[in-house]
């Protein structure tokens, strides 16, 4: 029989392991789709002769561009944190440096 401690743990992990397991690379693959459309790519296709595209160069988006660099940052600092996290044993005993 599983107790409320051990579910409340299991849902922990569950929900550590959907954030950073499917969370982070969905942020990422929105990120990506918002830097095209900050640059000005295309909606239509992958490649610029693909049909249904008009082939000519439009205005980028700046406050998609934002939010893209945005998401990527916020990335970057889950990335970092998460490295740091899993090292900090290793950066206490040979550096001396407390990270958490």
């Amino acid at each position: 029989m599983i107790t409320a401690d051990e579910f409340a743990s299991l849902f922990r992990v569950l929900l550590a392991g959907l954030v950073f397991g499917a969370g982070l690379p969905a942020l990422f693959a929105v990120g990506v789709r918002l830097l095209a459309q900050g640059h000005g790519g295309s909606a239509g296709g992958a490649f610029a002769g693909d049909a249904g595209t008009s082939g000519g160069a439009s205005r980028g988006n700046p406050v998609a561009l934002g939010a893209a660099y945005l998401l990527f940052g916020l990335i970057a600092v889950a990335i970092l944190l998460g490295v740091l996290w899993i090292t900090k044993a290793s950066l206490k005993h040979y550096l001396g440096i407390e990270v958490f």
